[in-house]
């Protein structure tokens, strides 16, 4: 496993397990089973995902110490404002039936959240929280949050080979913040496991396109997190450090960036004013 370390000087790993979507019981069993087998250890969640009291059922009996996985978590935006994100946080607490969280976000910028950053500066200096981010942070909403305290460990964004926001992934390089991938591999989206490029890569290193994107942003230093419920897949998306891509298939891969979303933009007005409500 490869590790980033975090502005706080806390490590995680370079991939990680998403949990969107995942809401039964019996796929949550299986899932957190079979990635703890795998070797996943940062599990990553949202209130707004409705499944945090699962995942810390499931952790909890695991027979893992605390110390041996991480969480992380996330306040949305209708939550936003000094009570309501305590209220948000502890019943996060409570649902993961933890002591702390590893990792609390924003999930997405919005009025209010400079209170909400309060909240989580003051729970992390309580060891309620261990560190503290974003998600879904463009470079000027990034540049308004940094003047106002603490440097975020990490954001949180939607990245793949056909959204590599080359900008904002060199601007939080240079404050030392993580860039971290959500939907790495499209979520289904897109074409992306036919590009050509990908497909020879697979054949070069007999690897699967998923596992080619997957090792392309962790090499240029993006921690992904990575959605299944398929023990085989949960699988394979982690055996990804056997390997090394080469500058040349760097290179190969750069020229797949078409800045394309396939979910929300985080400069969208209407849905963050959407989002705030929900």
């Amino acid at each position: 496993m490869k590790y980033f370390k975090l502005n706080d000087g806390i490590e995680v790993p370079a991939i990680g397990l998403g949990t969107f979507k995942i809401t039964e019981e019996k796929d949550m069993d299986h899932t957190i089973e079979s990635a703890l087998e795998a070797g996943y250890t940062y599990f990553d969640t949202a209130k707004y995902y409705h499944n945090e009291d699962i995942l810390g059922k499931y952790l909890k009996e695991s027979g893992k110490k605390r110390s041996d996985y991480q969480i992380a978590t996330k306040v949305w935006p209708s939550a936003f404002g000094y009570d309501a994100t305590k209220k948000s946080l502890d019943d996060s607490l409570k649902d993961l039936k933890v002591d702390y969280i590893d990792v609390a976000l924003i999930h997405w910028y919005g009025e209010g959240y400079k209170e909400t950053w309060e909240v989580f500066n003051d729970y992390k200096n309580q060891g309620l929280i261990k560190s503290i981010g974003v998600c879904n942070f463009s470079i000027k909403q990034m540049t308004e949050l940094l003047k106002g305290g603490p440097a975020p460990v990490l954001d949180q964004l939607e990245s793949h080979p056909h959204l590599q926001d080359v900008d904002t992934h060199n601007f939080l390089k240079e404050t030392n913040i993580l860039h971290q991938a959500w939907s790495p591999l499209t979520q289904g989206k897109s074409n992306i496991f036919q590009e050509v490029v990908v497909k020879n890569l697979a054949k070069k290193y007999g690897k699967s396109p998923a596992q080619i994107i997957l090792k392309w942003n962790i090499s240029r230093g993006v921690m992904v997190l990575a959605k299944s419920s398929h023990k085989e897949r949960i699988r394979e998306n982690i055996d990804i450090f056997n390997f090394e891509l080469t500058d040349e298939d760097m290179k190969a891969m750069a020229s797949l960036d078409k800045k394309q979303r396939y979910s929300a933009d985080p400069e969208d007005e209407k849905w963050l004013e959407e989002a705030g409500n929900i």
